[in-house]
């Protein structure tokens, strides 16, 4: 049975039973709650591609770190046999 079919089926059946207002209710819920699960999918698909940049970022600062470190050590006097 569908998904639209259970919805037809309880709609009808609230119907008959009284409960249409509440069954509405809780129907309108279950899609509010659908809709922010869509949403935090997005959020968590940008968060992610966030994260990878920032990985990508700090990679590419901690290299630069290493040349600056490794320039600032050959310029040291005295290194490697040189006064």
């Amino acid at each position: 049975m569908t998904q639209t079919t259970v919805w037809k089926v309880g709609k009808r059946f609230a119907r008959w039973s009284g409960v249409a207002e509440p069954f509405v209710a809780l129907r309108n819920e279950v899609e509010q709650l659908r809709e922010q699960v869509v949403r935090l999918d997005a959020e968590v698909v940008r968060l992610d591609a966030d994260l990878d940049e920032s990985r990508r970022l700090n990679l590419r600062a901690a290299e630069l770190l290493d040349v600056v470190y490794e320039e600032l050590g050959a310029r040291r006097p005295g290194r490697e046999g040189t006064s």
